[in-house]
């Protein structure tokens, strides 16, 4: 079964988390994010036309209390294909059915000016029709913070510090974008913290949970300054953006050294 959802604006759709029912519970979803003409209308045929990016693919395990699922797919689109699996073959589900108790799209949008004259990323793979049905859904309108730019000048402290083992002056692929790293250790930590708990290590889950945690608070911080620096920039105020630019990366690098990211990932797991 397919889940197609069309956005009103283009999106930055960084995350879409399922929720699944314990017992009706997919095998696996995957989930595509898909972008076609600026001017073009919602619709399924559209849909199947667009150009979609890497997909992300969720599984689902027997073993689970929780059938809730993350999927980071940090891609721009206003289409969001789902596609579910068959279910987990459990005596509590004699019929085969599935049930997704919620689907959440989170993410923002991308003013027009911005996307005009920006290339549409090659298709990793065309989207196959089936004969299975397609539901429909279009996506409450995602608002964007209207946050305006600060008049004065705010001084913004550097968090970074040589010499601390989290130094990001080599290219690495924590090394760029902040969200983009930073989702990228959220998602190695959940995929060990899943693994931990599978395996049974309490504890290690646990560490990995509260890292999580704190992960997603200064990812919400970053977001914040990259919504003012995206301001700073339309009004042209080219040092403000810089500042809101550091910040970021601050932001990055102060979260790592709290997580002992260092510490808690192999060189290997985050490469």
């Amino acid at each position: 079964m397919d889940i197609v959802i069309g956005l009103d604006k283009i999106a930055n759709v960084y995350k879409v988390v399922i929720d699944a029912d314990e017992a009706l519970t997919p095998s696996k979803v995957t989930i595509r994010v898909g972008r076609g003409k600026l001017t073009s209308e919602l619709s399924y045929k559209n849909a199947r036309v667009a150009k979609y990016q890497k997909p992300v693919t969720l599984e689902f395990f027997r073993r689970e209390r929780s059938a809730s699922r993350n999927a980071f797919t940090d891609a721009v689109g206003q289409y969001i294909w789902i596609s579910i699996e068959k279910p987990i073959p459990l005596s509590l589900n004699p019929h085969g059915q599935i049930q997704i108790n919620k689907l959440t799209v989170l993410g923002y949008p991308l003013p027009e000016e911005m996307l005009r004259g920006t290339p549409i990323p090659e298709a990793v793979g065309a989207v196959e029709e089936t004969d299975d049905d397609v539901a429909s859904l279009k996506m409450e309108k995602l608002e964007l913070e209207t946050k305006g730019v600060p008049k004065k000048e705010q001084k913004v402290e550097r968090h970074s510090y040589e010499g601390d083992g989290m130094s990001m002056k080599e290219e690495t692929n924590l090394s760029g974008d902040p969200l983009t790293s930073i989702r990228t250790i959220r998602r190695v930590l959940e995929q060990k913290m899943e693994k931990a708990n599978f395996d049974g290590k309490t504890i290690q889950a646990t560490i990995c949970l509260r890292a999580i945690q704190r992960t997603d608070e200064y990812e919400a911080r970053i977001e914040d300054l990259a919504r003012r620096r995206s301001k700073a920039l339309e009004v042209g105020d080219l040092q403000m953006a810089e500042r809101h630019r550091l910040a970021m990366i601050d932001c990055r690098d102060t979260v790592f050294r709290a997580v002992h990211v260092d510490l808690l990932l192999d060189r290997d797991e985050v490469t």
